[in-house]
């Protein structure tokens, strides 16, 4: 028996074999565990990542020195130009970024953001191929950046919060109430997760949707 399909690019070929991503954004690469991947299964691919923690760009820099088809930005995008303050704590992977208002932590430290249409003009792109945001609840202010370039991206992945009491991460709703008046349809859910917190509870905490445009998709008569 065949196994499924386990990562966003394996169904996509599946259901679109012509299909190639030749630029990806990772956004929120934090030390590289994406971007590697990515960068050995697309060489030809031109790859961006984004991670505005001055500590985990060190380590993400270093992890993909050997690829040449990585750029790393040490930047976070949202949907406007801004300085907010970026939490860092012992585990990279929960860092976040902090309302213009909120409380500053005394470890927070100051990072710019730039609206990702800005570096998908200034980057002089056509299109971008699969677009995957990982910011830890900063994932709507990401995508609203992208706004004005959203109809030249194949495909989009975020983090999604699947329950009302998490409010860690952008509920899906939200994500689907943006996306799909602009043509875009869930495509499949990955990485689904319980929750974990108190020893676990029976509830899925979180998962890790991904849209595609509707120009890939040919829905026109299917009811």
């Amino acid at each position: 028996m065949t196994a499924p399909p386990v990562t966003p690019f394996e169904l996509a070929r599946q259901y679109l074999p012509d299909w190639t991503p030749q630029v990806i954004f990772d956004v929120g690469a934090n030390i590289g565990q994406s971007a590697k991947t990515y960068a050995r299964q697309f060489p030809a691919a031109a790859l961006h990542c984004f991670e505005p923690s001055p500590d985990a760009f060190v380590q993400l820099v270093m992890a993909t020195a050997r690829f040449p088809n990585v750029t790393a930005h040490c930047l976070a995008l949202g949907r406007v130009d801004a300085t907010l303050a970026l939490t860092q704590g012992r585990y990279s992977t929960l860092n976040r970024l902090l309302p213009a208002k909120a409380p500053r932590p005394d470890s927070a430290v100051p990072v710019p953001v730039r609206p990702g249409a800005d570096l998908f003009h200034a980057l002089n792109l056509a299109r971008i191929d699969f677009l995957k945001i990982d910011t830890e609840g900063h994932d709507l202010e990401v995508l609203l950046g992208f706004l004005p370039v959203l109809g030249q991206v194949d495909f989009i992945q975020v983090e999604a919060g699947m329950n009302p009491y998490n409010s860690s991460h952008v509920p899906l709703r939200a994500f689907e109430d943006l996306l799909q008046p602009l043509g875009f349809q869930l495509f499949h859910i990955f990485d689904q997760k319980m929750e974990w917190k108190r020893g676990g509870r029976p509830v899925l905490r979180r998962c890790n949707p991904v849209f595609i445009n509707g120009r890939l998709t040919e829905l026109a008569g299917i009811r």
